[in-house]
């Protein structure tokens, strides 16, 4: 009996909404509803294409006469099918819900966890399936021509099967002299594999050496270090490291987090990878990656201080956005230095890293700034309008003092972080500036007291009422209606409460 009644025409739906599937349940649980949707489609597409037989090769997938399949998520399903020991799957009969969710199952399984059960077919079997079945490969005098791989391809699957095989050994070993000879083959595999650009399959390898190296009571501590110095030699290969990062920070669900796991253990040498991943990836993406460094602690901190101070002015910028990102407190001595660069733009994103580090000395750094270049400084006094701390309202108060000689620029920042920080202190400092309107020179102040009729009004509540209604009724027109606006402001939003 034929075991395909599709055309390899017929077969693209399927073989695309199984590849959906697969997707679909890696980021979720089973008894997601997104998995649940996905089932029904791949019963859907099983049910019109009728008996199928796919098999797989390194990197292809083929209809069941040897003819190649080019669909979208082919190479996907047919590196699921290799990972886990399986040339061929057969579909037959009426799909039913049951089947497809064990098939499912068994293809997101750990492959190393898979093999230790008894490899794919078992598992299928054990779990009562009929219409779904899979296959190991096929002895080449029995496989029709057409079918037989490339010398190329049947080293690759060579190495494949004896990865998975080795790292069911892994799994199970216990003492270090039985590891070291395990591991040392792993390696070699691998290292076949990444050249060959078969990087997902080095990536499982990396993560079986994770959890040796970071799941304490399940090995003695002896072997988790052995796998901890291990995993971190796997990790010389960029190629591979490059993939377990973009595993971390593009994948969601188990896939995510057991690859940041990885990245965890690895330890320095992952920190490039995440940098490098951080300079081309956006929003999303590269937060995960800078969640990731932030999880690495001190780990990441010299890697990311080397970038600030590489004086190539993308990677400094970035270096001290990362810095500030991560919050750790060793990093305010490097930022602090970060603000006197020539550089004005990286001066100004230190400043704004700084104001992300609640210690009392980013603080004290950030007032200090406040001596500096104008356009660092005002970036520091704007910074500090965002720092709940008595000493940076202090240091903007004193900005505030009109017989000072002071920037008029640094001193409207001081006013609108002062209207920020919404202090007793800072209304006090700003009612000075409102209420001063010397008879001579009325103009040069004019800006700073609209600035900070504004400001009290941001600070709201009836006492800034009273300090801007005077100033509301009479005196220079400027002022005067900044202030009555500020009033009808504060009003507004006292009858809304």
């Amino acid at each position: 009996m034929r075991r395909n009644t599709a055309s390899a025409h017929d077969l693209a739906p399927l073989v695309l909404e199984l590849a959906r599937a697969l997707r679909a349940r890696r980021a979720h649980p089973p008894e997601h509803p997104v998995v649940a949707e996905a089932l029904a489609r791949t019963a859907a597409a099983w049910r019109a294409a009728g008996s199928a037989e796919l098999v797989a090769r390194a990197g292809r997938l083929e209809h069941g006469d040897g003819r190649p399949l080019e669909g979208a998520g082919a190479a996907e399903v047919a590196s699921e099918l290799c990972a886990r020991g399986a040339e061929r799957l057969l579909l037959r009969g009426e799909p039913t819900p049951a089947e497809l969710s064990l098939l499912l199952e068994t293809l997101v399984r750990e492959p190393a966890a898979l093999a230790a059960a008894g490899g794919a077919a078992a598992a299928l079997r054990a779990g009562g399936a009929h219409g779904v079945e899979l296959l190991g490969p096929t002895p080449k005098s029995d496989a029709p021509a057409a079918a037989e791989p490339s010398d190329a391809n049947s080293f690759l699957g060579q190495h494949i099967a004896e990865l998975v095989k080795l790292l069911a050994e892994l799994e199970r070993c216990d003492d270090i002299a039985g590891y070291n000879l395990i591991a040392n083959k792993v390696e070699v595999s691998v290292d076949v594999l990444v050249r060959a650009k078969r990087v997902l399959d080095g990536y499982r390898a990396a993560i079986v050496y994770a959890r040796h190296a970071t799941t304490p009571g399940v090995r003695g501590d002896a072997l988790r270090r052995e796998a901890g110095e291990r995993l971190r030699r796997l990790a010389t290969s960029e190629t591979l490291l490059d993939a377990v990062v973009e595993q971390a920070c593009v994948a969601t669900g188990l896939a995510s987090v057991q690859a940041n796991q990885v990245l965890i253990a690895i330890g320095t040498p992952a920190v490039g990878a995440l940098l490098r991943h951080c300079a081309a990836a956006r929003d999303a993406s590269r937060e995960r990656a800078a969640q990731t460094l932030i999880a690495m602690g001190d780990a990441a901190l010299v890697a990311v201080v080397d970038d600030l101070r590489s004086g190539v002015p993308e990677r400094a910028r970035r270096a001290a956005r990362l810095l500030g990102e991560m919050q750790n407190p060793r990093g305010v001595e490097f930022l602090a230095d970060a603000l006197r660069a020539d550089d004005v733009a990286l001066a100004r994103e230190a400043a704004r890293a700084l104001a992300r580090i609640p210690t009392d000395s980013a603080v004290a750094a950030l007032v200090a700034g406040l001596r500096l270049a104008p356009a660092v400084a005002e970036t520091c006094a704007g910074c500090l309008g965002g720092v709940r701390q008595t000493q940076a309202a202090r240091a903007l108060g004193e900005l505030l003092d009109l017989e000072r000689d002071v920037p008029d620029g640094l001193r409207r920042e001081a006013i609108r972080s002062l209207g920020r920080l919404a202090s007793a202190e800072a209304l006090n400092r700003l009612k000075r500036v409102l209420d001063h309107a010397p008879f001579l020179g009325r103009a040069r102040f004019r800006a700073l007291r609209v600035a900070a009729a504004q400001a009290i009004g941001q600070i709201g509540g009836p006492v800034a009422i009273q300090a801007l209604a005077p100033h509301a009724r009479r005196g220079d027109a400027e002022v005067r209606q900044a202030c009555a606006e500020a009033v009808r402001r504060i009003e507004r939003a006292m009858a809304e409460k």
